[in-house]
């Protein structure tokens, strides 16, 4: 473990190293090439990685750019699930949150849950408490690792006083069950590493034009370095297409089981407020007074509230979706209603966020209807693609992709135990550990900023004491308003390939969401001069990735004016 976290913080996965990192990728013949670098190519390739083959992993986009940057936020079984009978989706989802929360916890934590029977309303007592125990007995049963606590049910006074502003006109009390809180990018980035410092090679910002065919089959890929405008062609045994809403312009060779297209998107979009302003203590389900559907009222740090999702049906830019007016109406209106006292007028939005879900076609169901399993499949050219799925089952998505790579025998030597890949995170770090080493350095910090740096970074953290240790200004704010310091910033730059200003505000970091958009132009600047320094840019440069962000910024927000 010491020399893979030595391999974790030598600096080689960076910015400033891509031009090796492309020449390796050209010079390399690899075991696969996995495309697409959301969470599922970055399970494959640590999966991949972690059997010891050679793996190299490229995106278009920055990582986690597409559908893994806009989730919920939430490593969860998904109690919804329950009633569509998808329990072997749950038993799945449910397991994988179980071990990512006992092997990362700095960044997978447990948040309780409220889920409240109202009078009239789809769900009665019996209804709840009923999939609560189901959705327990699915986590814990035959499974290693357990969930954080058993559901309990308690009467209207006792919901009262736990969430006070809830609606009580009909409440006649309620649930409360546990799933986990993540930061889905930076889960994202750090299953990256775990592969990277098994000896992968991936790189952002690269795109993929075309295949390279022997005999019909596809034995490379052919690449345009956006960074750099230059074409490179890599070499690989097998193809993976892990492109998740992509992934019908990967497919040149349709096998006849699979429809075309493939994929069904649909958009879920988010809102951030501060949570003076929703006034919810806890993570709460509530059901659409427009259509029914459920979502959630989440409580992010100790201020800051997210409000989600919607799911609509999706054909428009698949890479630049945007909440509109009427997305924020439909989540807006119904919180308002179970939430009388809220505060939610657009002024109030701190920002928004819009995905796009990768689902798998399925004759004759509506959006939320459709099941969120994964499908694994081989073309007649060899690609072998993985698309639909959760972010919460990315490793066992993983493992069962080498899996059908085992059967057919592609590589010698490759099989492993079942739930091999159940291993403690290299960056992982506990509680106890870390208040340790924030005693040793002698560095005063605010108790929200250390704890957001723990939860955030990890070991990593430790690294940003250390650079707050040779020079004291870097605990300084980025703006007062909010607890993102100075030294994160240059950790995400040394230590992570961030080419650009909105990959740290948007993916790097959670600045995109709590730094509220009426002053995001502010805290871009503050950011570019970092990063202008870093990488030596010109004037020019730096005033081109401040207007590009804010163009997102003010994109994100237009419907409010």
């Amino acid at each position: 473990m010491k020399d893979l976290e030595k391999k974790l913080f030598d600096k080689s996965w960076n910015y400033k190293n891509r031009d090796k990192i492309i020449n390796n990728l050209q010079e390399t013949e690899y075991d696969v090439i996995i495309i697409g670098a959301g969470i599922t190519g970055a399970g494959v390739a640590r999966e991949a990685a972690m059997r010891e083959l050679k793996v190299a992993c490229i995106d278009m986009q920055d990582f986690a750019a597409g559908t893994s940057s806009r989730s919920s936020k939430l490593a969860h079984g998904g109690i919804r699930y329950l009633a569509h009978g998808d329990m072997d989706l749950v038993k799945e989802s449910t397991t994988e949150r179980n071990w990512m929360r006992a092997h990362i916890p700095h960044l997978v934590r447990p948040i309780p849950f409220l889920f409240v029977a109202l009078e009239g309303g789809k769900y009665k007592k019996r209804d709840i408490v009923g999939a609560c125990k189901l959705y327990d007995f699915l986590s814990d049963n035959k499974s290693e690792f357990k969930n954080y606590k058993k559901y309990k049910w308690y009467p209207p006074e006792e919901i009262f006083k736990m969430e006070p502003e809830f609606i009580k006109e009909g409440n006649i009390g309620g649930a409360v069950y546990y799933d986990n809180n993540v930061d889905d990018t930076r889960l994202t980035i750090e299953v990256l590493k775990e592969a990277i410092i098994r000896g992968a090679d991936i790189v952002n910002y690269c795109k993929v034009t075309g295949y390279i065919k022997e005999n019909g089959k596809i034995m490379g890929v052919e690449c345009k370095d956006l960074e750099k405008d230059k074409i490179l062609e890599i070499k690989g045994k097998l193809i993976i297409n892990a492109t998740g809403i992509w992934t019908d312009e990967l497919l040149e060779n349709y096998p006849d089981e699979i429809p075309e297209p493939l994929i069904r998107p649909t958009k879920g979009v988010h809102l951030q407020f501060k949570r003076k302003h929703v006034k919810n203590k806890m993570a709460t389900i509530i059901r659409s007074i427009t259509d029914g559907r459920a979502f959630f009222v989440l409580p992010r740090n100790n201020h800051f509230t997210i409000i989600g999702t919607t799911d609509t049906d999706y054909k428009e830019d698949l890479a630049n979706p945007f909440c509109n007016r009427q997305d924020a109406d439909y989540l807006i209106e119904s919180v308002k209603h179970y939430f009388p006292k809220a505060e939610l007028d657009y002024n109030n939005i701190l920002s928004t966020y819009a995905g796009i879900r990768p689902l798998v076609m399925q004759k004759g169901k509506s959006e939320s209807e459709i099941s969120r399993k994964h499908i694994i499949f081989f073309s007649n050219d060899g690609l072998l693609t993985i698309t639909g799925g959760k972010l919460t089952t990315w490793r066992s998505m993983a493992e069962d992709l080498l899996k059908k790579i085992e059967e057919k025998e592609i590589f010698p030597n490759i099989g492993r135990k079942e739930n091999f890949s159940k291993q403690k995170f290299v960056i992982s770090i506990e509680k106890e550990e870390w208040e340790a080493e924030v005693k040793i350095s002698k560095i005063e910090l605010e108790t929200d900023i250390k704890d957001r740096l723990y939860q955030q970074y990890g070991k990593g953290a430790i690294k940003i004491l250390e650079m707050i240790k040779e020079d004291e200004s870097l605990k300084e704010k980025i703006i007062e308003e909010n607890d993102f310091i100075l030294s994160e910033i240059l950790y995400c730059l040394r230590y992570e390939p961030t080419p650009h200003l909105i990959d740290l505000f948007c993916r790097r970091t959670e600045m995109s969401l709590w730094i509220d958009h009426k002053i995001a132009d502010i805290a871009a600047k503050r950011v570019a001069e970092i990063m202008a320094k870093e990488y030596s840019w010109d004037e020019n440069k730096k005033n081109q990735e401040i207007e590009s962000y804010m163009e997102y910024i003010k994109k994100s927000v237009s419907f409010i004016n």
